[in-house]
């Protein structure tokens, strides 16, 4: 259980990051992770981290007991 906890946050984050970098074309060759160390700084974009986190858990744990 903690163990899919942990690589369902480290998948949520990893993704986060790659949209992060890659989303926005205007910005593509511009930003890095110290740019996205500082929008995790930001208390707005760490409640809708939390809230994406919680949303994944919630849509795996209900798979798992489909399955």
């Amino acid at each position: 259980m903690v163990q899919s906890l942990i690589f369902n946050i480290f998948l949520v984050i990893t993704f986060d990051v790659f949209m992060f970098l890659n989303g926005q074309k205007k910005y593509k060759g511009y930003l890095n992770l110290k740019h996205y160390m500082f929008t995790l700084k930001m208390p707005i974009y760490q409640k809708i981290l939390v809230i994406k986190i919680m949303i994944v858990v919630v849509l795996t744990t209900l798979f798992k007991i489909l399955i």
